[in-house]
């Protein structure tokens, strides 16, 4: 290959690389500083509904007055408790939509979302505003007229 051929060559190379390097965005030095950048954007979600167990019925009876009767009759009577999910999401607007797991909100009774505020986090309620089991999303709406720092989405092309 003749010296001309080479310096065009790598003057080529060079200005492949160096145009690429233009139009590259700049990445995060490391995935601490990309938390950094999103933490305001992050929110912890956690939910509250009430669980009714279904009666177990025995396959026979207790004689009355029985000892056994007393004993056993908490698990032949329907129960309620509370049970709690825990999640997380992001807000994908000022206004306070967030885009969460729809298994989280399942059945929620009552939705807290936690915000990062300056020192500590902020509390809110929120209502579901859409939700797919399918693919598992679930949007909600934050319940308050402050404005958030959503995420910014990138472009897939």
């Amino acid at each position: 290959m003749s010296t001309f051929k080479k310096i065009t060559l790598k003057l080529f190379v060079l200005l492949i690389l160096f145009n690429g390097n233009l139009y590259a965005k700049q990445i995060p030095n490391s995935f601490a500083d990309l938390a950094e950048k999103l933490l305001p954007s992050v929110v912890n979600i956690s939910t509250t509904q009430t669980i009714r167990t279904q009666a177990i019925p025995f396959p026979f009876q207790f004689p009355p007055g029985s000892p056994f009767e007393d004993m056993f009759k908490e698990f032949s009577t329907p129960q309620k408790r509370k049970a709690s999910a825990l999640g997380s999401g992001f807000i994908i607007d000022a206004k306070g939509i967030v885009v969460t797991n729809n298994h989280v909100i399942k059945g929620a009774e009552d939705i807290i979302v936690r915000v990062e505020g300056d020192k500590e986090y902020i509390e809110y309620k929120a209502k579901v505003i859409g939700a797919d089991p399918l693919s598992d999303i679930a949007v909600l709406k934050i319940e308050s007229s402050d404005k958030f720092v959503p995420v910014k989405l990138g472009d897939s092309d």
